[in-house]
């Protein structure tokens, strides 16, 4: 198995287990706590394991599943610059898309094909 794969499926079941730490952290105790944190932490939990799992099984469904989980990066970001921050929103989206596209299409040549 590929260095890489190994890597990358590492580094995304880390972002998962940290997803569920947040979700543990985020989940509403009180009436008058908002669970729209928790629905994204159970979001980001699920979307970053299975973009793990899938890599490191070098699925065909690898590379789909890595776009979703990058994908999530884009509402907290969107959070984090909400006045004035256009230029640091537009790098930021800029830096995330660029590695997703580098991911994607590493994932694309290092898992089975899809028609085979």
């Amino acid at each position: 198995m590929p260095i890489g794969i190994m890597l990358l499926a590492a580094a995304l079941l880390a972002a998962g287990l940290a997803g569920i730490a947040a979700l543990w952290a985020a989940w509403p105790r009180t009436p008058n706590t908002s669970p729209l944190a928790a629905l994204f932490a159970a979001a980001w939990s699920c979307a970053y394991i299975a973009a793990g799992i899938l890599t490191w099984r070098r699925s065909r469904f690898a590379p789909i599943a890595f776009i979703a989980a990058m994908g999530l990066l884009m509402f907290p970001l969107s959070r984090l610059f909400p006045g004035g921050g256009g230029l640091f929103l537009l790098l930021s989206f800029t830096v995330i898309f660029f590695f997703t596209f580098i991911g994607y299409r590493y994932l694309r040549k290092k898992c089975e094909p899809a028609w085979e």
